[in-house]
């Protein structure tokens, strides 16, 4: 069993987070079509404290910090590890981060509705839902209930045979994450994605295993955005 899977497994909620969220939700895919209007794809930028693969955030113990220096013109929006037990994330950390006023997306393991709840309670814009372990019919209940609260979906996938599953939906955003989450190994098919994205009007970004030769690359340039972590985190980028 993948860890991915394990975490599944062994998190099917956590108590509900008390209201802390101070603001409306803003529109990631807004920020994400205004930055790509400039010229290019716009940045969502990921803070974890640790991760499975073996990354262990020890330059950015304060999120706030991290988010001060890292912020620029690019930047659509931020990505925050929540869940505790393999990333020693936190709510807590998301809530902090309200007082920038960017889009704030949720990346956690969310298979259930209080999940969905404690993600806007706690300040998030858009929740990750894994179409590669979670049903179809789960990803749908749980994108209508994310709606429900004004946010909305990041529906990541791996395998590229759910690109003929792929449609257009307001509210909900697309991810090609190029890390095959069952055995933690990098599997990118970069292009092929990037020649479907040319057929077809939906929003796709890229993740996973990013660095700064990814930012100006023009023959990725149909990607909506990109999803970066640990490229930021080690001020690679």
């Amino acid at each position: 069993m993948s860890t991915v899977e394990t975490i599944y497994m062994n998190n099917p909620g956590r108590p509900h987070f008390p209201y802390s969220r101070t603001r409306g939700t803003i529109s990631l895919i807004g920020e994400l079509h205004r930055i790509k209007a400039g010229g290019k794809p716009g940045v969502i930028k990921e803070f974890k404290r640790r991760s499975p693969s073996g990354f262990l955030n020890d330059r950015y113990p304060s999120v706030r910090d991290y988010f001060r220096s890292k912020i620029d013109g690019r930047t659509a929006g931020m990505s925050i590890l929540t869940e505790p037990a393999y990333f020693s994330g936190s709510y807590e950390d998301l809530s902090a981060c309200q007082e920038f006023n960017l889009p704030i997306l949720d990346k956690d393991f969310i298979s259930t509705p209080i999940m969905v709840e404690n993600a806007y309670n706690a300040g998030s814009d858009a929740i990750l839902l894994i179409m590669d372990f979670l049903p179809a019919h789960v990803v749908k209940y749980l994108t209508s209930n994310a709606r429900d609260y004004g946010m909305e979906v990041l529906v990541e996938f791996h395998d590229l045979q759910f690109l003929s599953e792929i449609e257009p939906m307001d509210g909900v955003l697309y991810g090609y994450n190029r890390r095959d989450l069952r055995s933690l190994k990098m599997d990118p098919q970069d292009r092929a994605v990037n020649d479907y994205l040319r057929e077809h009007h939906v929003d796709i970004i890229l993740e996973s295993g990013l660095d700064s030769s990814f930012l100006n690359n023009t023959e990725l340039s149909s990607f909506a955005g990109f999803l970066i972590g640990t490229s930021v985190l080690t001020d690679n980028i």
